[in-house]
C-alpha cells in the first residue's frame, strides 16, 4: 500500500468499537470477562525445504547471482529446521492445554501477539490456504475455541512474504473463518473494545515490524516490500495509537504488539514513541517475539510476554535468571522455557494476569516439570485505571 494511502486511511480512521462484517464479537456486559493471551505459535504445517537444496543448491544459486526470495532463504534456516519436530508437538499439546484451562476459566476471546505462521508466513496460494487450515483453523478447535473471536496481530515471521502475506492475514483470512479478526479497515493496525457491565477495555494493535531498524538492512529476511514501505511512515501508527487512546475513556488501555521494548533477550528501543503514549495513559503492554513467558516492569509500565504457545526457548528468558529488578517472573529454567499462555481476567476493579505453564512431558522426559499445571505458575494484578 503506498505511503499516501496509509496516511489517508489513518486520518479517516475512527476508533473501532464494533466488529467487522462476518466476524465474531466477544460477549458484552459481564462483570468479569476472561481472555487468553498467546503468541509465537504457528509451526504446524510448515515443511522445511529439502536439506540438499539448502546445503548444496542454494549456495550455488547465490554464487551465480540468482535472486533468492526471502521466504526461501528463511525456510532454509538451520535453527528452525532443527526445531520443527518438537515445535509441532509442543504447539499441538499446548493448544490442547489452552483448551483445558480455558474451559475451566471460560475464556471468551483470544488475543494474539503475532508470528501466526512459521517459518515464512502464508499468502493467497494453495500452500498458504492449506497452512491456514492445518496451522490454525483445524488446530484450535473444540468447545473452548468454537465461536470465540481471535484478535490478531502481525509478527516478523508473518511479513517474510511481504505485502502478499500481510494482505492474506488482514483481507483473506477473516473471510475464511469468522473467528479471525483484523479490524474494520483491513489494516495491520487497528483497535477494538471489550465491554463489561461497568467497564471498558480498549486494545490498540500496532505492527511493530515497521519500527525495527535491523529489518531495513538488505541482508535481513524481513526486509520485504511491505516492511520497507511502512518503515518510512511509522508516524502514522504512532498517531493512530495516540488518537485511539486519547479518544477512549475506557477503564483499561492495552497495547497489543509483537516485539518487546524490554526483554531478557533483545530490547527494541525503536518502540519508545509507542511506550511514551502507553505510559501517558497508564496502560499495559502485551507482546511476544521472545519464545517464553515473562512479566517485566520498567519505567512505570507492565509488560506481559506471552510467547510460549509454540516452540519455547530458554535463552529468550535468560534461562530463568533475572538480568535486573525489571524481570519480575521468567517462565524458564536452566534447560527449558515453559510452553503455555496467559489469561487476563478483566473487571472494573482490576486486570488479573495469570501465567499458565504446561507440564512438558515429551518422549518419556519431563522437560519443564509443573506440579499442578491447571493452576497458574505466576500471577499479578493491575489496579490503577487508565488515564
Amino acid at each position: 500500500m503506498p505511503v499516501g494511502s496509509w496516511i489517508a486511511l489513518a486520518l479517516g480512521l475512527a476508533v473501532a468499537t464494533s466488529a467487522a462484517p462476518n466476524s465474531i464479537e466477544a460477549p458484552i456486559g459481564a462483570a468479569k470477562l476472561t481472555v487468553a493471551l498467546l503468541g509465537d505459535y504457528g509451526w504446524t504445517g510448515w515443511q522445511p525445504l529439502p536439506l540438499d537444496f539448502c546445503n548444496n543448491v542454494l549456495p550455488r544459486l547465490k554464487a551465480d547471482g540468482v535472486d533468492i526470495p526471502r521466504e526461501i532463504q528463511n525456510d532454509c534456516d538451520a535453527g528452525d529446521r532443527n526445531a520443527i519436530s518438537n515445535a509441532t508437538i509442543e504447539e499441538t499439546k499446548t493448544a490442547q492445554y489452552i483448551e483445558q484451562v480455558c474451559l475451566m476459566k471460560n475464556c471468551s476471546a483470544f488475543v494474539s501477539v503475532g508470528d501466526n505462521f512459521y517459518d515464512s508466513g502464508v499468502d493467497f496460494t494453495s500452500i498458504g490456504i492449506q497452512r491456514f487450515y492445518e496451522g490454525w483453523r483445524d488446530m484450535y478447535v473444540g468447545e473452548a475455541f468454537d465461536g470465540k473471536p481471535w484478535y490478531q496481530a502481525i509478527g516478523n515471521h508473518d511479513v517474510v512474504v511481504g505485502k502478499a502475506g500481510v494482505e492474506f492475514q488482514t483481507h483473506i483470512a477473516p473471510l475464511m473463518d469468522d473467528r479471525w479478526f483484523f479490524g474494520h479497515d483491513k489494516l495491520p493496525y487497528y483497535t477494538y473494545d471489550l465491554k463489561g457491565s461497568n467497564w471498558t477495555a480498549t486494545f490498540a494493535v500496532v505492527d511493530s515490524d515497521c519500527f525495527i531498524n535491523d529489518y531495513q538492512k538488505s541482508t535481513s529476511v524481513y526486509n520485504t516490500d511491505y516492511v520497507i514501505e511502512c518503515h518510512k511512515d511509522t508516524q502514522t501508527q504512532i498517531e493512530f495509537l495516540r488518537k485511539s487512546f486519547e479518544e477512549s475513556d475506557a477503564t483499561w488501555k492495552i497495547l497489543q504488539i509483537h516485539h518487546g521494548y524490554i526483554s531478557s533477550s533483545g530490547n527494541y528501543t525503536e518502540l519508545a514513541p509507542l511506550m511514551d503514549i502507553v505510559r501517558e495513559h497508564k496502560g499495559v503492554v502485551i507482546n511476544g517475539h521472545d519464545h517464553c513467558m515473562a512479566h517485566y516492569q520498567y519505567q512505570g509500565l507492565d509488560f506481559v510476554l506471552t510467547g510460549g504457545a509454540g516452540y519455547a526457548e530458554a535463552g529468550d528468558c535468560n534461562f530463568g535468571v533475572p538480568l535486573g529488578p525489571f524481570a519480575k517472573w521468567l517462565g524458564a529454567d536452566a534447560q527449558q522455557a515453559a510452553n503455555g499462555f496467559v489469561t487476563l481476567d478483566i473487571t472494573s476493579e482490576s486486570l488479573q494476569f495469570e501465567y499458565y505453564a504446561r507440564d512438558m512431558q515429551l518422549k518419556g522426559t519431563d522437560y519443564y516439570p509443573v506440579a499442578n499445571d491447571i493452576k497458574p505458575s505466576y500471577s499479578f494484578t493491575v489496579t490503577e485505571h487508565a488515564a
